[in-house]
């Protein structure tokens, strides 16, 4: 690759404070010294600290898909509502409210991060089973009104399949303006791509974003092809390497696998991404008792591989950083 090569990650979850991030690691991600891994994260994935990242790292610019695992908390909360059945209705529907303001939240506070950051911009995260439709259209436009440049959607966390019909005022509307979607893929929980097919039928500007490739344990299978099936079908179709590009740092893909894989994929509709932080502490996961001299180790691998990919160089350079500048509308 010959000049500087920008890397803009699509694909990162930057935490509001210490506290924020030793809920996701003990409560969404469930880990423990039980597991052999610390109680709690050595570093947080703040602003901050996404910051010295981008510094140390050459990252140019880091777009913040606001994850809420409100999921999570709505089913956490069964376990304490009242028994009195009236009562339980009350106390549920309060609930409901609270995790939802606290997704409106946490949406906001992107959104400040990436007003007060050129080098921050944000997907705001919805909720299509606690939010009715009056509330998700409307905290996506208000988000997009103040500068998001798309919308999250985590079907893991909601339990709901791509063919959900509570999606569809969100995919009409996205689709309609011209805003990408950004949805957590898998092969082996919710998210399979394929049950997006109905929708990306009915909505044809629908700009969506597969992350992970599809992330399939079988590269290149189930999950995967369905991305790859999904892209050969409809124009709208991006995916993110998120999470991937660690395989052939691994050695359990090799670099001319993957390159062939984007190039079927279609390399104007792949863009990097990273995970970032989620991913630094999934990688504690694989390396039991491992202390990390950094934050960004494993990015700095996925780095490596994006760069050593046997791409040409404008290829490498619409993966890296243009396809995102197109898609959202990110000016340099």
């Amino acid at each position: 690759m010959s000049g500087e090569l920008e890397i803009i990650d699509c694909h990162n979850h930057v935490l509001r404070t210490a506290d924020h991030s030793c809920d996701l690691y003990s409560n969404l991600l469930r880990f423990s010294a039980a597991m052999g891994l610390p109680d709690k994260p050595g570093f947080h994935g703040t602003p901050d600290e996404a910051g010295r990242v981008m510094d140390a790292t050459g990252i140019t610019h880091m777009n913040i898909l606001m994850f809420t695992w409100s999921g999570v908390y709505w089913r956490q909360g069964q376990n304490i509502l009242p028994d009195d059945p009236a009562e339980r209705a009350r106390e549920a529907e309060n609930l409901r409210r609270r995790i939802v303001r606290r997704i409106q939240d946490n949406n906001t506070w992107a959104l400040e991060q990436a007003a007060g950051s050129p080098r921050l911009s944000c997907f705001v995260g919805v909720d299509p089973v606690l939010m009715d439709e009056e509330t998700l259209l409307a905290e996506v436009e208000n988000g997009v009104r103040r500068g998001a440049l798309g919308v999250k959607h985590v079907p893991m966390n909601h339990g709901t399949e791509g063919d959900d019909p509570r999606m569809w005022p969100v995919f009409d509307y996205c689709a309609s303006a011209g805003i990408p979607l950004l949805t957590q893929a898998a092969g082996f929980m919710p998210g399979r791509p394929a049950r997006y097919a109905k929708a990306l039928g009915e909505f044809p500007g629908l700009k969506l974003v597969f992350a992970h490739l599809g992330h399939d344990r079988a590269f290149g299978q189930g999950a995967d092809a369905e991305v790859l099936e999904l892209a050969r079908a409809y124009p709208g179709v991006h995916t993110d390497v998120s999470l991937r590009l660690i395989e052939v740092a691994d050695g359990h893909v090799g670099a001319d696998a993957m390159a062939a894989h984007l190039r079927a994929i279609g390399t104007d509709r792949v863009l990097f991404g990273s995970n970032w932080v989620i991913s630094e502490y999934l990688w504690l996961r694989a390396r039991p008792g491992a202390t990390p001299d950094s934050s960004h180790e494993r990015l700095d691998r996925e780095i490596e591989v994006l760069k050593a990919l046997p791409l040409t160089d404008d290829e490498l350079a619409d993966v890296a950083a243009r396809n995102f500048r197109r898609l959202t509308g990110l000016l340099p």
